[in-house]
């Protein structure tokens, strides 16, 4: 990563007196000249952002719908309409943009980072958009005992060793106690809480107590249990909840009418509106009159007049809105195998054009065990290495990768991609052997040799060896590929208790350390430095062992347990990492951790991740061809969903 100035050219244009360079919505011009907006060049920032489209200068109307998948699926609505950070990752993600910030710098040590914000930006409401906002969140919110969620991942231990300062009315300075060479990186990606781009300070003071000396009264009064509920709902601090109160920012809506969601502003190009109810139920987001990209030739942006985000419960569910033509560019839920399956038919009927989405995932299936299990008895099983070797032997990777993957994949362990720089060959290639017979005699001189009436081990308590596999009930795919699993432990004499959750529910589990084997997330597949924690127990994602992310987290924290001395060692080289700017000296940090990740071998995968399709209906322009899946880089976000446009007939 370059940790250089970056700043916007700006545009090769200029709004003047007499006629406005710049072009908007229909809509938006009847609005103007109703004197219900200022015209479009008052609206927009001294400096808006240029976007170069994909294809061509697209025109403005009609509604992209998509489907939102059971609980928990808000990250969809924030990954396509929700992503507008102080940087961003560029289209093909290979660097870091300015964005709401139109240039940054960093000083040499990665421990300054001043942020020149666009002079002129609004908010959607027409407020302007300023350093206060940033302060606002970084003092009232994120250092607000957990007002703000979890503490981002740049944020150092404690919230400690960070101070933010404004310095004028649009310059932003983040200075660290110690060097963050992530920062920037790490702003860019996908954010499971609202950033320094989602606190308007106009309209959320009055929710606050530092403001509103009566705002916990007033909270108590509509049945919320303090100010702080209160505000994180109204200020929706937690990207991934998906509920219609969540979206639209109110406690217990009547869901059997239209309900408009509370009025607060965003930087969003388009701003959850209201709830209509139906079959099914629909969450409308319409166009923001101050959104601040335009294109080439001038035009304000977003070109689609509004976005619906349809409430279904399942992926057959969504399966029938693509076969009747629905739904409107997605990959989310559609890259899900029990889709994939349908997408040659979908494809043959018309009316759709693939979208080829690349995997960042480090495996199909990565299953994590848990490491910290609070019984002894099952901590002694699940923490055994050559247990897992041989359990991993036993798999018959091939047949999984034929009936459940279409003969897509390679065999293939939790480890980082061969497309990325971090790939480690011992990591991804080990234990891979389909071998019963070994796998049995390693089972029997561990001592498990002591059988049931049904020819399953016993355990050393002289129960029957059972483990219970964890997978997501919204990923059917998972379900039959570990039932597969299930059978071919069963050869060993292991019992696996297969049991499908909704994926809240597996991230409570293992957040409680309440399970024995998880299906991790498969992160670190590209970049296994933002994305360590795939293989180091940095954040809530590493399933396999919460207790050790607790204690890094705080060690003194009730239920947190200290690592032993070799993940000691992958922290310490971690931390290495964090303060070096250099990419080579990171790669070194990097291949030392991947090594001790082989050594413990904590998860067993199954294969390596083929590339999936997505839908982009054939009157959808400006589309990427080719889009990269990950965390990292939400897609569709950082292609700029603004520019894309729905073509007359």
């Amino acid at each position: 990563m370059a940790l250089a100035a970056l700043v916007l050219v700006a545009l090769p244009f200029a709004p003047t007196a007499a006629q406005s360079f710049y072009r908007e919505a229909p809509e938006l011009t009847a609005r103007a000249l109703r004197k219900e907006l200022p015209p479009v060049d008052q609206r927009l920032p001294k400096n808006p952002l240029l976007l170069q489209v994909e294809e061509e200068i697209g025109r403005y109307g009609g509604t992209w719908r998509l489907g939102m998948v059971g609980k928990g699926d808000g990250l969809l609505p924030y990954r396509t309409i929700g992503y507008e950070p102080l940087v961003r990752w560029d289209a093909a993600w290979r660097r870091l943009m300015p964005n709401v910030a139109q240039s940054y710098q960093v000083n040499g040590n990665a421990t300054v980072f001043t942020f020149q914000l666009r002079p002129g930006l609004r908010w959607s409401d027409g407020v302007p958009f300023t350093a206060e906002d940033v302060r606002f969140w970084f003092d009232d919110v994120l250092m607000e005992g957990e007002l703000g969620g979890e503490p981002p991942h740049w944020m150092p231990r404690g919230r400690q060793g960070v101070q933010v300062r404004v310095e004028g009315e649009h310059t932003v300075v983040f200075r660290f106690d110690q060097p963050n060479a992530l920062f920037l990186a790490t702003l860019a990606g996908g954010q499971d809480f609202g950033g320094a781009t989602d606190y308007p300070q106009h309209a959320l003071k009055r929710f606050h107590r530092r403001y509103n000396p009566d705002a916990d009264h007033e909270a108590l009064d509509l049945g919320f249990k303090s100010w702080e509920e209160r505000f994180q709902l109204v200020a929706r601090v937690n990207n991934s909840q998906s509920d219609a109160g969540s979206l639209l920012r109110k406690r217990n809506p009547d869901l059997s009418s239209v309900v408009a969601a509370e009025p607060v502003p965003t930087l969003n190009a388009w701003v959850i509106d209201r709830r209509e109810p139906g079959d099914p139920a629909r969450v409308v987001a319409r166009r923001n009159p101050y959104y601040w990209k335009v294109d080439p030739a001038g035009n304000q942006l977003p070109y689609i007049d509004q976005v619906e985000f349809l409430e279904i419960a399942n992926a057959q569910q969504l399966k029938g809105l693509l076969m009747r033509g629905v739904i409107g560019m997605q990959a989310r839920h559609v890259t899900g195998q029990s889709i994939q399956d349908e997408i040659p038919a979908i494809l043959e009927r018309g009316g759709y054009r693939a979208l080829t989405v690349l995997p960042s995932d480090s495996n199909t299936l990565p299953l994590a065990f848990n490491q910290t299990h609070p019984d002894p008895a099952r901590r002694a099983i699940l923490t055994s290495k050559d247990l897992r070797i041989a359990l991993s032997l036993a798999i018959n990777r091939r047949a999984i990768i034929d009936r459940v993957y279409n003969g897509q994949g390679e065999p293939y362990q939790m480890a980082p991609r061969p497309e990325s720089r971090y790939f480690s060959a011992r990591l991804a290639r080990q234990h891979l052997d389909h071998d019963p017979r070994r796998a049995n005699a390693m089972l029997d001189a561990l001592g498990f040799t002591a059988r049931d009436g049904e020819g399953f081990r016993l355990d050393s308590s002289g129960d029957r060896f059972r483990l219970t596999l964890l997978t997501r009930r919204d990923r059917p795919h998972q379900t039959e590929a570990m039932t597969m699993v299930a059978r071919d432990w069963r050869q060993l004499g292991v019992e696996a208790l297969v049991r499908p959750v909704d994926r809240k529910e597996l991230r409570d589990l293992v957040a409680s350390n309440r399970y024995e084997v998880a299906l991790s997330s498969g992160d670190g597949g590209m970049d296994a430095v933002l994305e360590a924690y795939a293989y180091v127990p940095l954040l809530h994602e590493s399933f396999f062992a919460p207790a050790w992310v607790r204690w890094v987290d705080d060690p003194g924290a009730p239920d947190s347990e200290q690592p032993p001395p070799s993940v000691m060692e992958q922290l310490a080289l971690y931390a290495k990492l964090q303060e070096s700017p250099d990419p080579e000296l990171q790669a070194r940090h990097v291949s030392s951790i991947l090594d001790i990740a082989a050594d413990q071998f904590f998860s067993i995968g199954i294969s390596t991740q083929a590339p999936r399709t997505g839908v982009v209906p054939t009157d959808f322009r400006n589309v990427p061809r080719l889009m990269t899946e990950s965390w990292l880089y939400p897609a569709p976000a950082p292609t700029n969903p603004s520019q894309y446009f729905i073509a007359p007939p």
